[in-house]
C-alpha cells in the first residue's frame, strides 16, 4: 500500500526509496564476488600452490562452474521480425512512443499473463517479451496494445546496469538452488517406506548413515539459497512503483479505459485455465471457445474476482502489487485518446502471423481430445 499511496499522493514521478536499491545491489555483490572468488583462488592454487593446494583449487573451479549463472533458453514459440513482421511493427512504434528500445524476439506461452526476459546466446544478450496467449487471445484490440505497453516499460528497466548485476546474481543463486537440492529423483526412490538406491539392494550403514547425514546439509544449503533469492528478489524488484509507472505509460499509449480493461481481465485468470483445460475442438476453434466463455462470465462472478484480489492481495507477479490496486490508480488517470492505434489490417495481418503459434499452443491443452466443452459461466459463492 505504501507504494500505491505515495504515487496516488504525488504521481508515478515521485521517486522511490533507494534504501531497498542499495540493499540489493550488496547482496548482488556479496553474492557475485563469491563467485569470482571461488574462480580466483582457485586458478591461483592451481598454477603456484603444492600438489593438495592444486586439488583444492580444481574444486574452486569446479564448484565456480557448477555455480555460475547459466544461459538461459529460449522460449519455444519465439518470433523474430522475419517471422512476424506487423507483430514487431507495431511493438516498434509502441517501443518509441515509450523511448524505449524495442525488444528483440516477442514469444507466446500457455500462460494467461505476459513477462520479458533477457537471454544470452552466446555472447550476445537478447531481450525476449514473452505474452500468454490465452490472455492475448481473449482481450481487445485496444487492450492488447495496453499490454505490449505495459511490459514494454518494465522491460526497459532491465537494461540498466544494476538490474543486470541484480539478475546476475539471481542467476547464481538460482543455480546453487538447484545444485545443493538433495533431489533422489532419478538415482534413489523409496521402497516400502525405506530409502534405497535404484539399482542397488539395501544400502549398508555406513552409506545409508552418510546419506541421513548429507541430505539433511545439503537440504539446509539450498534452503538457504533459496531464502537469499527470495530476498534478493524482493529488494531487487521495483515492482511497486515500477508497475504503476508502466500502467500509467501504458494508459497514456492505449488509453486508461484500456488499461483498465485489460486488469480486469487479468482477474479472470482462473477461470480461463479452468476453461481451457476442459474445452474440446480444432486449434482454430478452441481460442473463439474461450472468448465466448469468458464473454459469458456474467458481472457478479467479475465483482466476485475483484473482492477476491482484495481479499487475497492477488497480483500476476509474485512481488508485484494487487491488481486491485492497479485498477484503483488507473480509475484515477485522466481518459485521454491514444496514441497508438492499430488499423484492422494491421490486427488482420498479426492474427495470420500468430496462427501457427495458436495451433501449437491448443495442442499443449489438449485441443481435440473429446473432452466436454465448458459451459457459460455460472457465478459461485465465496
Amino acid at each position: 500500500m505504501r507504494a500505491f499511496d505515495r504515487i496516488s499522493a504525488f504521481g508515478p514521478a515521485a521517486a522511490s526509496p533507494n534504501v531497498a536499491l542499495y540493499g540489493a545491489l550488496a547482496l548482488a555483490s556479496a553474492v557475485n564476488l563469491l563467485t569470482l572468488a571461488l574462480v580466483g583462488t582457485g586458478a591461483w592454487l592451481l598454477l603456484v600452490g603444492t600438489w593438495p593446494e592444486r586439488i583444492l583449487g580444481a574444486v574452486e573451479l569446479l564448484t565456480a562452474s557448477v555455480l555460475r549463472p547459466r544461459p538461459g533458453k529460449l522460449p519455444e514459440h519465439t518470433l523474430d521480425r522475419a517471422s512476424a513482421p506487423m507483430l514487431h511493427e507495431v511493438t516498434r512504434r509502441i517501443s518509441a512512443e515509450l523511448g524505449t528500445e524495442p525488444v528483440d524476439l516477442i514469444a507466446f506461452d500457455s500462460h494467461y499473463g505476459s513477462r520479458s526476459v533477457t537471454v544470452t546466446a552466446g555472447m550476445r544478450r537478447r531481450r525476449v517479451l514473452v505474452l500468454g496467449l490465452p490472455l492475448w487471445e481473449t482481450v481487445t484490440t485496444d487492450q492488447r496494445l495496453a499490454l505490449l505497453a505495459c511490459e514494454l516499460s518494465k522491460a526497459a528497466v532491465g537494461r540498466r546496469r544494476s538490474a543486470r548485476w541484480i539478475q546476475t546474481a539471481l542467476d547464481s543463486l538460482a543455480g546453487w538452488d538447484d545444485v545443493l537440492s538433495p533431489t533422489p529423483e532419478g538415482r534413489s526412490q523409496v521402497h516400502g517406506g525405506a530409502f534405497v538406491p535404484i539399482g542397488r539392494s539395501q544400502p549398508s550403514n555406513i552409506a545409508h548413515a552418510g546419506e541421513m547425514i548429507a541430505r539433511p546439509l545439503l537440504g539446509t544449503l539450498a534452503q538457504g539459497a533459496h531464502l537469499l533469492h527470495r530476498l534478493l528478489s524482493r529488494l531487487g524488484d521495483h515492482s511497486g512503483d515500477l508497475t504503476y509507472r508502466s500502467d500509467k505509460a501504458a494508459a497514456r499509449v492505449a488509453s486508461a479505459p484500456a488499461m483498465e480493461g485489460l486488469l480486469k481481465a487479468l482477474l479472470l485468470r482462473e477461470n480461463a485455465l479452468s476453461a481451457l483445460h476442459r474445452l474440446s475442438g480444432g486449434d482454430g476453434v478452441i481460442w473463439g471457445k474461450l472468448r465466448a466463455y469468458l464473454a459469458s462470465v456474467p458481472d457478479s462472478e467479475r465483482a466476485r474476482r475483484l473482492r477476491l484480489s482484495r481479499l487475497r492481495g492477488d497480483a500476476p507477479s509474485r512481488h508485484g502489487p494487487p491488481t486491485y490496486l492497479r485498477i484503483l490508480f488507473v480509475q484515477k488517470l485522466l481518459d485521454r485518446d491514444p496514441i497508438a492505434t492499430m488499423s484492422t489490417a494491421e490486427a488482420q495481418a498479426i492474427e495470420r502471423e500468430l496462427t501457427p503459434v495458436r495451433s501449437s499452443v491448443a495442442q499443449e491443452y489438449g485441443a481435440g481430445s473429446g473432452r466436454a466443452g465448458a459451459r457459460p459461466h455460472t457465478s459461485t459463492n465465496e
